[in-house]
């Protein structure tokens, strides 16, 4: 079995200057975790997920981890803040450039092994050509479905 035999190709994109403030809502709204950034001749620019937004909001001592007890922290007027000054950012600026990504004829295990071996932030595996055009993603469920 084949990453082509398993992705999902009708895939819900971004343009790489949507605004943070539209990510959020999409986010909100849809209730997903990433989307896939493409330009218009289709090649995938990179990902954009809830981590590297959170990365961005939150204070950078929560994000390091400097902070052991958050209890001491500031209120969350100071995520209010910093999400309302990044609202008309493009999502570009936060995307992850360089994501992993598989190729249609990577097998079903090549591709669990590479999502199992990338952090957690990682919920979307972009299939793409030779040329980086953006064909569809794979998601853990996409493999738990292939296994079941």
């Amino acid at each position: 079995m084949k990453a082509r035999d398993i992705m999902t190709t009708d895939v819900i994109t971004l343009p790489p200057d949507c605004l943070i403030g539209d990510l959020v809502r999409k986010l909100a709204e849809m209730k997903l975790q990433a989307f896939p950034v493409v330009d218009a001749n289709g090649n995938l620019l990179g990902i954009v997920n809830i981590w590297r937004l959170l990365r961005h909001v939150l204070p950078p001592y929560i994000v390091s981890g400097d902070l052991v007890d958050v209890r001491f922290a500031p209120d969350l007027n100071q995520l209010h803040e910093r999400l309302a000054s990044m609202r008309n950012q493009p999502v570009s600026a936060i995307m992850n450039r360089k994501p992993p990504t598989v190729r249609p004829d990577h097998s079903v295990l090549e591709c669990a092994a590479l999502m199992l071996n990338t952090p957690k932030t990682v919920y979307l595996l972009p299939v793409v050509d030779e040329s980086g055009r953006f064909l569809g993603i794979i998601a853990p469920l996409d493999l738990i479905k292939e296994i079941a």
